[in-house]
């Protein structure tokens, strides 16, 4: 076998590999911890929320209203897991963005990283076919 037949098996196994990783962690029930408060806008103080271990997912919901806003963390409550959702209208209303990572509702942008390995998955095959 040829070292580039070579090369293109190996990236294909490798794509496989984390295709199938990902199935796996994202059906695969587990736990994580997550934020908890009221009223607790950005930037964030861990110090003043406390941790909570979820298996429905972190959420972030931002309650915007004219001239105010307040954010809320927490751990879902649904047994169909977290969904992202916007309530409202010109920007004003609810938004509700999900995440499923330990620590993962802190910030401003939510660090969701099930995603991540099929677009490496993705990059792999594109480069055993380039190559």
């Amino acid at each position: 076998m040829s070292r580039k037949k070579m090369h293109r098996v190996l990236m294909n196994i490798a794509a496989i590999f984390l295709i199938l990783s990902n199935f796996y962690s994202s059906t695969a029930a587990y736990q994580f911890y997550c934020f908890t408060c009221t009223n607790c806008n950005d930037p964030f103080n861990s110090t003043k929320s406390s941790l909570v271990l979820c298996s429905n997912g972190c959420y972030k919901n931002i309650n915007k209203i004219p001239g105010s806003f307040a954010v809320e963390r927490g751990c879902s409550s649904s047994s169909d897991g977290c969904t992202n959702k916007i309530y409202g209208a010109l920007g004003y209303g609810i938004y509700n963005y999900c995440c499923w990572d330990n620590y993962c509702n802190f910030s401003l942008r939510l660090a969701n990283k099930r995603y991540a390995s099929l677009f490496q998955a993705l990059f792999l095959i594109f480069m055993s076919k380039v190559i």
